[in-house]
């Protein structure tokens, strides 16, 4: 089986400089996935790799973030709302 990128998005901070992408994590019912790039947390639609927000209010890297088996969204650094 061969896979086929539906959608590419590369990551890059107010300086226009590549970031690297620390983790991501996919939403339990799979309809978004979000990612920790940098100090930038942004949350995609999976179906056609859409921006659906970022998410502000980090100041340095975020290294780590997952969802909640309810779907609730948070980051290893506390709950993101």
């Amino acid at each position: 089986m061969r896979a086929v990128p539906t959608w590419i998005d590369k990551v890059h901070d107010r300086d226009k400089v590549e970031q690297c992408i620390y983790d991501l994590a996919f939403k339990p019912d799979g309809s978004q996935l979000i990612v920790a790039a940098g100090n930038r947390v942004l949350v995609y639609d999976t179906s056609d790799g859409t921006l659906i927000q970022p998410l502000k209010g980090h100041k340095d890297t975020v290294y780590c973030v997952a969802y909640a088996k309810d779907g609730a969204l948070g980051d290893c650094g506390g709950q993101v709302n």
